[in-house]
């Protein structure tokens, strides 16, 4: 068979000062360190935008660099920031132990004992109403209620402008053209992807984008409906109040709720919930699919994917938060049914065994994941479902990872083959091998670890034949990365990591 090279060469910028304001890079914020450092404020304002360090044994030289995020972030929950040039601060934040730019780089999330950013926010779920829950210090609670129930259409034009601190990029866009953005454009979660086809911009694509705005935190919200004329996402699916309602004492048929972005994703409540005695006679349910990382306890099992369920009384409290803990369990008078749905780029890419699959809930008390019993799983709609009297805080899918050789291929008969990329590791470069039985429209994507696409390698109609592309990932981030291949309605995942 004929074998073709493509050599696929990814160009980002990596200069000290777009490195270093968290632009046009990606970083794992499972790979930084935890850090705290007290020292004195150094501010080098002679580029464009300032780059900041810190001296922590007063010798009058830079021990770190500290990551701001871009020079225009500001934190939307707090009243944080930058400090100036000799002034005595704090930094609790993730330490990138990378010289390459001459110091250890922390990315800053908070400064003086206030928050400056959370690298696991699910910031798709908040809906404007961007909370610091503390999320990389095993927080909780991010189900806001019902507040935010209604979205005013809006047109908007203008530049992309993406915050890529971390591997989950944040969007906004500049309408105005000064620079700065407008509006944080909300996607979804990061394995989001909409049946169209469209693609998440660019930092400095030209976008046109309508969507459904609310007008909170720093930026207006908008949850986007379409990108450049091609749909993003359906707004129908969020209801009156993204997913989430209302349950009432004396209710006569069930009620149905889901995540804001995934309509497979729901939690049925039937009549006869209500307890009596001291509970109230309505209820407003919320579910919420969050990074497995904000969750306690979460470091002993293999989860690809995590739930919040919040439940409110009418006068707006969590009553999954009681006594001070996080992961309360609600008890209901009848039995509700439930259904987690997941993506193969969740599953494939973290090389779980599908068939040991598992659902488990968080009890506080004992502090460990409990598995519920009797949940049925239905691997050709990538769904767990199960049924409860009992509505626990939090809950996650995990299971046993498959011990796969360096060199094993998979392999979907009469469609196509991909096998391991090799040098796995690799540093900076790997090769990526595929046949294909016939000739095929195809499309090989790079994911990263939150099954967030970062790149597609190829994306055209290609003939049968054994195919190998070349990736260099000189310019991302040491760590775990995903490929897939797709023709079609089928498609594999594969995992590679890259160790610098």
């Amino acid at each position: 068979m004929k074998t073709v090279i493509y050599t696929i060469v990814l160009i980002v910028s990596t200069t000290i000062l777009i490195f270093s304001q968290g632009s046009g890079w990606y970083c794992n914020p499972d790979s930084l360190i935890d850090t705290t450092v007290t020292g004195t404020a150094m501010v080098d304002s002679t580029m464009m935008m300032n780059m900041y360090y810190i001296d922590v044994n007063n010798d009058g030289q830079a021990d770190f660099m500290l990551n701001f995020g871009p020079w225009w972030y500001e934190p939307d929950s707090s009243n944080a920031v930058r400090p100036n040039n000799g002034e005595n601060i704090t930094i609790h934040g993730g330490m990138w132990e990378n010289t390459s730019f001459g110091f250890p780089m922390i990315i800053v999330y908070d400064i003086n004992g206030e928050f400056w950013r959370d690298p696991f926010d699910p910031f798709w779920s908040g809906f404007g109403n961007h909370q610091h829950m503390n999320g990389h210090q095993g927080g909780c609670n991010y189900s806001w209620g019902w507040e935010d129930d209604s979205l005013q259409s809006i047109n908007l034009q203008g530049t992309a402008m993406v915050d890529s601190t971390f591997m989950m990029a944040m969007y906004y866009i500049d309408t105005s053209g000064d620079g700065t953005p407008d509006y944080f454009l909300n996607f979804g979660p990061p394995w989001y992807e909409p049946e169209s086809g469209a693609q998440r911009p660019a930092n400095g694509d030209q976008i046109t984008i309508t969507g459904g705005m609310i007008d909170a935190g720093n930026f207006p919200m908008v949850v986007v409906y379409t990108i450049n004329g091609q749909q993003w996402f359906d707004s129908t699916w969020f209801g009156d109040y993204f997913g989430g309602g209302w349950i009432h004492e004396n209710m006569t048929q069930a009620m149905m709720f889901h995540t804001p972005f995934d309509s497979s994703d729901w939690m049925q409540i039937n009549p006869g919930w209500h307890m009596g005695m001291m509970m109230p006679d309505s209820l407003f349910m919320r579910m919420l699919e969050v990074y497995p990382q904000d969750l306690p306890g979460i470091d002993t099992e293999n989860t690809f994917c995590g739930y919040e369920f919040g439940v409110f009384n009418p006068m707006g409290q969590n009553m999954m938060w009681q006594g001070g803990h996080c992961g309360n369990i609600l008890q209901f008078n009848s039995s509700s049914n439930f259904q987690l749905h997941y993506s193969d780029v969740q599953l494939e890419g973290l090389n779980i065994d599908e068939s040991s699959i598992k659902v488990k809930y968080f009890d506080y008390q004992s502090n460990n994941w409990v598995e519920v019993p009797g949940a049925a799983l239905d691997p050709n709609n990538n769904t767990v479902t199960f049924n409860s009297s009992d509505i626990q805080n939090y809950f996650v899918l995990t299971g046993n990872m498959v011990a796969t050789a360096n060199n094993a291929s998979k392999e979907v008969p009469g469609k196509f083959v991909l096998r391991q990329n090799y040098p796995n590791p690799f540093n900076p470069t790997t090769t990526i091998e595929f046949e294909l039985k016939n000739n095929s429209n195809v499309t090989l994507t790079i994911y990263n670890v939150l099954g967030q696409k970062l790149f597609n390698l190829v994306n055209g109609q290609m003939k049968s034949g054994v195919h190998k592309v070349i990736f260099d990932g000189k310019n991302l981030a040491s760590g775990i990365y995903f490929y897939q291949l797709k023709t079609g309605e089928y498609s594999k995942v594969m995992k590679m990591e890259l160790l610098k």
